[in-house]
């Protein structure tokens, strides 16, 4: 191909953090799936997953153990925001896979910032700032 191993790695590192973000999502899928989460509920655990990654990674951004506590209790409620009604097997296998799900997101976020992790915090800044933005009048 005529590339430098440098640069062969380089133009691979996109369709492998791909195919890494893929087959993460169908894993976390299936755990949340058995579960009994909903799509909103999923979103909430994977970004508080990515949110302790950035924590973890990243100079200057903390994370807020009870906002991540507070967020994290969703999981409690149905998509109507009722309190789940459940014997404690079922609870138990809930809590299970939600922290199966949860620490797949958190060990991809890992993975991927280690292949970057200037490019991961910054992007994780982008983020933040776009937020801030977007709440500013």
């Amino acid at each position: 191909d005529g590339l430098i191993p440098e640069a062969r790695a380089a133009a691979a590192e996109p369709d492998t953090l791909a195919h890494m973000d893929l087959t993460v999502s169908k894993a976390y899928n299936a755990a949340m799936e058995k579960a009994g989460l909903d799509e909103g509920q999923r979103n909430v655990v994977q970004a508080m997953a990515q949110q302790q990654a950035i924590g973890v990674i990243c100079a200057g951004f903390t994370t807020d153990a009870k906002r991540f506590e507070d967020e994290m209790n969703i999981i409690y409620y149905d998509d109507k925001g009722k309190m789940l009604d459940v014997d404690s097997d079922a609870l138990h296998l809930r809590e299970r896979q939600v922290m199966l799900g949860f620490g797949m997101a958190f060990g991809a976020q890992l993975a991927i910032a280690a292949t970057n992790e200037q490019a991961f915090c910054e992007h994780a800044e982008m983020e933040l700032t776009a937020r801030c933005q977007a709440h500013d009048p």
